[in-house]
């Protein structure tokens, strides 16, 4: 009978639909299993002992009695166990949970449940929630977490479980060691488009004087950022077709003292520049036209859209995604548009598809305006971005 009982137990203790994964094997929450094993397993021989001296068939009767309510009284404990030691906000009186702890428990939570880079999200999503940078975290491994952090942690780690993105949880992403602010109305910055920021530092450091830099879909503005705390001589004109982007971007740009050298027009692509039909108009001794037209546009086809994964698809903007059936709208909108507002001698620089360098080198070649066109490959060897150097006089 103790047999059945114990695998009673741990078929309850193992389902994962009245278990956690992530907190079955703390030592604390075994041995309370143990302890319960034994005392319930006392308790049950004690009423079958009693029960044997009565007659037969009461004995039968008095059998299951017991076997009813040994299980209730299982089902009952079980149901405080797992209040006591895997909420933490019925727990706080049991133990007190550290930031150890805490990363501990939300890496493996997040590795069982496929989110991304499980150990850096946990300790994005931790110092966000306990005000500390992440090195700070492993500094301060024994420093007590407070209930109203562990509620608001606890919230978000399920929030993250479901797959939505940790930098729109905590409102704030990284980009070329600068921390952006970000929502759901923009795209969150990638580690990819680093290059293309990179690309663009190092052409306008070979050039004298003022700059004239134009940053097509602009998003959280980071692009821009980048280059203005990078290149001092830099003047930028960043448009976005989204006005809540442009609200995070204007943020960001307000964030790091910029606005005297970045300027924010809402609008597709060209079209906020259009009306004055003369970039000196807008940018002041420009000679009419830009040093430099920078853009990440949007470049997912649709069979590529429905392909994504769920953190990006259901959660980031479409507007900032997807560009047609093949992904080359933006591209050929540009191409048709860009020669009006390029200096000579200036450049073209464009973040691009993994697949898709010769067909948009083939773009800027029917556009007839560019001397040199080079496709550069990122370090996982794909397509990323496209630079073109407009032909001088």
């Amino acid at each position: 009978m103790a047999k059945a009982t114990h695998n009673v137990f741990y078929n309850c203790r193992e389902s994962s639909t009245n278990r956690p994964y992530f907190l079955q094997n703390k030592a604390n929450f075994k041995k309370a299993q143990m302890n319960l094993n034994y005392y319930f397993q006392k308790d049950y021989e004690n009423e079958s002992a009693l029960s044997g001296q009565q007659n037969k068939a009461k004995q039968t009767q008095s059998f299951d009695s017991a076997q009813d309510r040994f299980q209730t009284q299982r089902t009952l404990c079980e149901f405080f166990l797992f209040f006591t030691f895997l909420c933490p906000s019925y727990n706080l009186v049991m133990q007190t949970w550290t930031i150890q702890k805490l990363l501990n428990w939300v890496v493996e939570y997040f590795t069982n449940k496929g989110v991304d880079s499980p150990r850096l999200s946990a300790e994005l999503l931790l110092s966000h929630v306990v005000g500390l940078k992440r090195i700070e975290l492993y500094t301060q491994f024994d420093k007590p977490v407070t209930k109203q952090q562990l509620d608001k942690l606890h919230e978000l780690v399920k929030r993250a479980g479901q797959h939505e993105p940790i930098a729109y949880l905590t409102g704030k992403a990284e980009f070329y060691s600068l921390q952006f602010n970000v929502t759901p109305d923009c795209m969150i910055p990638r580690p990819e488009t680093e290059l293309l920021a990179e690309r663009a530092i190092e052409f306008l450091r070979t050039r004298s004087g003022t700059q004239f830099v134009c940053d097509l879909c602009t998003g959280c503005c980071c692009i821009a950022v980048a280059i203005a705390k990078n290149a001092s001589g830099a003047q930028i004109i960043a448009t976005d077709i989204s006005d809540a982007a442009l609200r995070v971007a204007a943020a960001n740009v307000e964030k790091y003292q910029l606005k005297d050298r970045i300027e924010l027009l809402q609008g597709d692509l060209f079209d906020p520049i259009m009306p004055a039909l003369d970039v000196e108009k807008l940018v002041p001794d420009s000679d009419r036209g830009f040093d430099l037209i920078v853009c990440n546009p949007p470049y997912v086809s649709a069979p590529e859209f429905e392909a994504l994964d769920k953190n990006v698809k259901d959660y980031e903007p479409k507007l900032a995604l997807h560009a047609g059936d093949n992904g080359l709208d933006i591209y050929r909108r540009i191409c048709e548009k860009v020669d009006q507002f390029l200096k000579p001698d200036a450049a073209l620089m464009l973040e691009i598809g993994f697949a898709q360098g010769q067909v948009i080198k083939e773009l800027l070649k029917k556009a007839g305006a560019f001397a040199e066109i080079k496709i550069e490959k990122d370090l996982h060897n794909n397509d990323r971005i496209a630079t073109a150097r407009k032909r001088s006089p």
